[in-house]
C-alpha cells in the first residue's frame, strides 16, 4: 500500500520543485548580471547607495532575488554592505586602486609568462573580438565595449593554465571594473584596439618578450585613466563607499 502511494505522484512533485527551483536561480542570475552591468557601466555610480524597494521597483522584481543578487555582489567587491545603512557601491581610492594595479601586474604577468601559443583559429577569435569592439566604439555602446574588451583579456590569459592566479586576476578585474574598463570608451578607441591588435600579433609570433611589454604599456595606460576616473568621482562628490 506504501509502495503504491508513493507511485506516479512523487515524481511528478520532484520535477516541480526542481523547476521551481530552478526559474529562481536563473532570476537571480539575471538580476546579478543586470546590477553588475549598471555598476559597470556607472549607471549605478560608486559610492551610490542601493535603496532595495525603488532598485526592485526599476527591475521589476521582488524584493527575494534582488537580496541575493546584492549578496553575490558584494562577495565580488562590486558592493559593500554597512549595518543599519544599507548596500552602497563601492567606491575604491586612489591607494586601493594602486594595490589592485600592482596584484594585477604580478598576476597578468605570471599569466601571460605561462600562456600556450594559441591556434590559428583562437588568433581569428581574439581578432574577430578586437573588431566588434572597434564597431561597438564608433556606435558609442560603451556596455558592449566594456563587455568585449574583458572578453578579449579573459580569452587570452585563460591561455594559461595558471588557474588560481586567472581567479584571482578575475577577482581584480571585477573590483576595478567601473574605472579600468571605461577608458576604452572614453579615450580614443583606436588606441585601445590598436594595442590589442599589437598583443595578438605577438601571440601570433609567439614573442614572449614583446608580449610582456605590450601588456604592461596597455596595462600602465589602463591604471592611468582609472585614476583619472576616480579623480573625477571625488569631484562629484558621490556619497561614500568602500574605503572611507
Amino acid at each position: 500500500m506504501a509502495h503504491s502511494e508513493q507511485g506516479p505522484g512523487t515524481p511528478r512533485k520532484v520535477v516541480t520543485i526542481a523547476s521551481a527551483s530552478t526559474v529562481e536561480n536563473r532570476s537571480v542570475a539575471s538580476v546579478i548580471n543586470r546590477l553588475r552591468d549598471m555598476i559597470i557601466n556607472r549607471a549605478l555610480l560608486p559610492g551610490q547607495q542601493i535603496r532595495q524597494e525603488e532598485m526592485a521597483r526599476v527591475l521589476g522584481i521582488s524584493r527575494v532575488p534582488l537580496r541575493e543578487a546584492l549578496r553575490v555582489l558584494t562577495t565580488e567587491g562590486l558592493l559593500v554592505h554597512r549595518p543599519h545603512q544599507g548596500y552602497f557601491v563601492t567606491r575604491l581610492n586612489a591607494e586601493e586602486l594602486g594595490q589592485i594595479g600592482n596584484m594585477l601586474e604580478f598576476l597578468e604577468t605570471e599569466l601571460i609568462r605561462t600562456v600556450r601559443w594559441p591556434t590559428d583559429d583562437e588568433v581569428a577569435l581574439l581578432r574577430g573580438i578586437n573588431r566588434e569592439i572597434a564597431m561597438a566604439a564608433v556606435a558609442r555602446d560603451i556596455s558592449a565595449v566594456n563587455r568585449l574588451n574583458g572578453a578579449l583579456h579573459r580569452e587570452i590569459f585563460r591561455l594559461s593554465p595558471m588557474g588560481v592566479y586567472l581567479a584571482e586576476a578575475e577577482k581584480f578585474w571585477t573590483m576595478s571594473e567601473p574605472y579600468r574598463l571605461l577608458h576604452v570608451a572614453t579615450t580614443d578607441a583606436a588606441i585601445a584596439t590598436d594595442e590589442h591588435d599589437q598583443l595578438i600579433d605577438a601571440l601570433a609570433a609567439r614573442d614572449r618578450a614583446l608580449c610582456l611589454r605590450i601588456l604592461a604599456r596597455h596595462r600602465r595606460e589602463t591604471h592611468e585613466a582609472a585614476l583619472t576616473m576616480l579623480a573625477g568621482d571625488i569631484g562629484s562628490g558621490a556619497e561614500f563607499g568602500a574605503g572611507q
